[in-house]
């Protein structure tokens, strides 16, 4: 028989290695469901194959460029690489099965895990560690504020991913990302814990 413990919200969103002497300047906003269930998982922070209005302007900053692609479906075609460095009038966003595109406008659509865009609050912060993760953790728990510590002033992001062993208990592995407010992402490790006891 499993039995999960359901901690408040506060316990379940602060990560492990949040430095002390850590200011928050925002309040923690959460996105998922924040409990786990074998049959339960998080709702996703954007619905995939649904185009959000964006004006925002993106830097290339993938190691070799950007790539652009007509379309924005299973049939899209490459188009051309942009050069790193190089900025881009953003329309909008969406998120496919293979990843994240900004809408660049003219049926052309730029890799999202391939450019940065500013970070003015929470919610883009999220959308540039989502993006940086090329289409991975999209249905993972997160929670973002705005902070000061060590690193200077940033957003801080948490990416808490679930996982069970057999017949014992589950697991938390949290991923934890700076972002800076021109949207450069770094990754700055994991932590594992013991989350629910059986």
């Amino acid at each position: 028989m499993l039995v999960l413990l359901f901690l408040t919200v506060s316990a379940v969103l602060v990560p492990a290695n949040i430095a002390r002497g850590t200011e928050y300047l925002t309040p923690l906003i959460a996105f998922g469901n924040q409990t786990f269930g074998t049959n339960l998982g998080p709702g996703p922070f954007k619905e995939a194959d649904v185009y959000y209005d964006y004006p925002t302007v993106a830097t290339v900053n993938g190691e070799w460029g950007a790539n652009v692609f007509n379309g924005n479906d299973d049939n899209k075609v490459f188009d051309k690489i942009l050069p790193v460095g190089s900025q881009w009038q953003v329309y909008g966003y969406t998120l496919r099965t293979d990843g994240w595109y900004y809408y660049v406008g003219g049926d052309m659509w730029l890799q999202a895990d391939q450019v940065k865009v500013p970070a003015s609050d929470s919610y883009d912060a999220l959308l540039n560690v989502e993006a940086f993760l090329g289409g991975r953790g999209t249905k993972d728990d997160y929670a973002v504020a705005f902070i000061s510590d060590e690193y200077g002033l940033h957003y801080k992001a948490a990416r808490y991913v679930y996982d069970t062993l057999s017949g014992g208990p589950i697991f938390q592995i949290t991923h934890i990302y700076n972002v800076y407010a021109d949207g450069q992402v770094y990754n700055m490790g994991t932590t594992t814990s013991r989350f629910f006891m059986d």
